[in-house]
């Protein structure tokens, strides 16, 4: 028992290390090699472009993300779409009253709520156009955002785009340190648009050829952003970084609202680990199997590793002691995120760090098994 927990201790480490340090300084570096791809100074846009939100009980900010929506310049022939998943509030009447009868929004209506993943499945069946854009209720765009996603599509070998998502903390002090945690991220998926795997997008701006999309399992947990750009790239397009195409959000009111946004993270997450073995397949695409093994899977399964090096030490004499102080620290950790208590400067990052890996990995180990939890609550961040 003292030699396996050791051995799932040291491969935890590893993963951390590869992916928050060495991964990162190999792929900006292949990224410096291979330079910023020409792009066409005046590319013919796409005929048609579609704006699709999943929402679910958003009636607080829906009117304003219609209207934000409608204010966005340089597309010519933009629709919105709006599935309410079995909202039980206004969210539907104050997404009609929002587009003041402008025909280019289209409100529909779910009974019942079924996820997010079923939503999207319907709305982009229903639509004819040939540019999706994915985006959330609580989202806002700068006004040329939609337009620098298509711009960044026009490249025919291009089949997915990420925008660049800024979390703003505006004067509430108990924020997190999600804000300055992210733009790591960011620099990371710019080097990894720059070779065309920037699988990695998030919900809040992401675009896609419609032809590229394929229905989402309907059991999905909180992976479409992965899971379509990701299939982009299997079909041999490029996934690219739009760094002109900027999104903003609240970052998450406490630690304990992004504790189960991670959670449930962690389901999607042993989800695409059971099923997506395709992403494994080294030899077809090795810069997707690398920037999907080091940045994806090391980041999902490191945390994991850890915790049940942790349980195993409790069954190891010698190893007892550590693996109790592991399980205590997680718990106390978790304990302060439910009192919604937050930490100044370096150790708060340090622990909202600590927090999200246990929540991810716990939610990582769920979808592992087999649990899937489509339908979802929004993060509070307002």
């Amino acid at each position: 028992m003292t030699a396996l927990a050791l051995a799932c201790g040291a491969l935890s480490l590893a993963l951390f290390v590869w992916s928050y340090a060495i991964y990162p300084a190999l792929i900006s570096r292949l990224a410096e090699k291979r330079g910023v791809a020409a792009v066409s100074p005046d590319p013919a846009p796409p005929l048609s472009v579609e704006v699709i939100v999943s929402a679910a009980d958003e009636e607080a900010v829906i009117g304003a993300r219609v209207a934000d929506l409608l204010a966005q310049q340089g597309v010519a022939d933009l629709r919105v779409s709006i599935g309410c998943d079995g909202c039980r509030d206004r969210t539907a009447d104050r997404a009609r009253e929002a587009a003041a009868g402008n025909p280019a929004v289209h409100v529909v209506e779910f009974r019942e709520r079924r996820g997010k993943a079923a939503v999207l499945n319907d709305l982009v069946a229903a639509s004819q156009a040939d540019v999706l854009v994915f985006t959330d209720a609580n989202t806002r765009f700068d006004p040329g955002a939609v337009a620098a996603l298509v711009a960044s599509l026009a490249p025919g070998e291009n089949g997915a785009a990420c925008g660049r998502l800024l979390f703003e903390t505006g004067a509430q002090a108990d924020r997190t340190p999600e804000a300055s945690l992210w733009d790591r991220e960011t620099r990371l998926k710019e080097a990894e648009g720059a070779l065309g795997v920037c699988v990695g997008a998030n919900g809040a701006i992401y675009a896609a050829r419609r032809s590229m999309v394929e229905p989402l399992p309907l059991d999905t947990t909180s992976m479409d952003d992965f899971l379509i750009p990701a299939r982009a790239a299997r079909s041999g397009k490029r996934v690219v970084f739009s760094s002109a195409a900027v999104a903003r959000e609240d970052a998450a009111r406490n630690v304990a609202s992004e504790m189960r946004r991670r959670f449930r993270i962690g389901i999607g997450a042993g989800q695409v680990l059971r099923r997506e073995r395709w992403l494994l397949a080294a030899p077809r695409h090795p810069l997707l199997t690398l920037a999907f093994v080091s940045r994806k899977a090391a980041r999902w399964l490191a945390p994991l590793f850890l915790l049940i090096a942790a349980t195993l030490a409790l069954f190891s004499p010698s190893l007892r002691p550590e693996g109790a102080a592991v399980w205590i620290a997680a718990g106390l950790a978790c304990a302060l995120a439910w009192a919604r208590s937050s930490l100044p400067g370096a150790a708060g990052r340090l622990y909202y760090f600590g927090v999200l890996n246990v929540a991810l990995a716990l939610g990582v180990a769920a979808g592992l098994a087999g649990y899937s939890r489509p339908v979802w609550t929004r993060t509070a961040r307002a």
